[in-house]
């Protein structure tokens, strides 16, 4: 074989490869932004004797959403605790995971982000359009249910502890925060999701993902990362995290922690939990530090009591 037929098959061999990763990459691109297919909603408030309503609303940009809103043990009250769920999951499992701050005297309210649980839309953007959601969700609680937005809490998890530390940054009259595996940046997360739940090598493939996804979103979701607003977030706040964590490894979670300038901040540190499974693993010591994070902040912060 002559030199110029070996620098061929050489420069083909490349170009091939090249080909490959952008059709990789790609693919993977649709799998971060248009789920596969929607998680079903399997956790009701009726399974736990919940008194709700289903609620339903649409963002400023047209995607109506689903959710409930679940008053507190004794009557509506002033204190409503806003909770968002994470990426790939829905308000049903979020439930599943906090039912017990009803017990508490506090209002939830819960909903499915676009393109998740009953909630409409197809794409995803893990944190970025997901904002929007929030903003819609915290628009309808005060324009529909202002006796019980006197104080308002937030809670997320994962994708939804993105958002809730976005909306406490926005908010300044958001009383407190609970994140729960909240990741430090959109494009590390990404990247850890890729490498250790897709295989997907960093170099250069993560790279092209990332490229592929802010031209289909037709912007960049790296600005709306916690570590981006982190730096206004001055109410009480509770991190919570697992040590067992793939996706938001330990040193994410501590940066994270440490951004935060907030006078009265805690971390709390899950032995064994893996993503998304603090609530699994904590069982009553999660609940009962859960709750005591929002009786704390949140019940004295309005007046105290159900609604008459």
């Amino acid at each position: 074989m002559s030199k110029a037929e070996i620098l061929n098959w050489f420069l083909f061999a490349i170009g091939a490869a090249a080909a490959l990763a952008v059709y990789v990459s790609y693919g993977k691109t649709t799998e971060i932004i248009r789920p596969l297919r929607k998680s079903a909603v399997m956790y009701t408030p009726d399974q736990y004797k919940l008194p709700y309503e289903t609620i339903d609303f649409a963002t400023a940009d047209g995607v109506r959403l689903r959710g409930w809103f679940i008053p507190a043990a004794g009557g509506e009250s002033g204190q409503t605790i806003i909770l968002c769920h994470g990426w790939g999951s829905n308000r049903g499992e979020l439930l599943r995971d906090t039912h017990f701050l009803q017990e508490q005297g506090f209002n939830l309210f819960y909903f499915d982000f676009r393109a998740s649980g009953e909630s409409k839309g197809s794409v995803s953007s893990v944190g970025y359009l997901e904002t929007r959601d929030f903003d819609a969700a915290y628009d309808f609680l005060k324009a529909n249910r202002p006796g019980a937005a006197e104080a308002v809490g937030v809670f997320g998890t994962s994708m939804g502890g993105s958002v809730a530390i976005y909306a406490a940054a926005k908010y300044p009259e958001i009383v407190c925060l609970l994140a729960e595996n909240t990741f430090l940046s959109y494009n590390g997360v990404v990247a850890n999701w890729s490498w250790r739940r897709l295989k997907t090598p960093y170099f250069p493939l993560v790279a092209m993902i990332l490229f592929f996804v802010r031209r289909k979103l037709k912007a960049d979701p790296e600005p709306y990362s916690p570590r981006y607003s982190v730096a206004r977030v001055k109410i009480p706040v509770m991190f919570i995290n697992g040590d067992n964590d793939d996706l938001v490894p330990l040193a994410d979670a501590e940066a994270l922690f440490g951004m935060c300038p907030a006078e009265k901040k805690q971390m709390w540190m899950i032995a064994g939990a893996s993503h998304a499974k603090c609530a699994e693993v904590g069982g009553e010591v999660y609940r009962h530090k859960v709750a005591a994070f929002f009786r704390e902040n949140l019940r004295g912060s309005s007046a105290a009591g159900p609604k008459p």
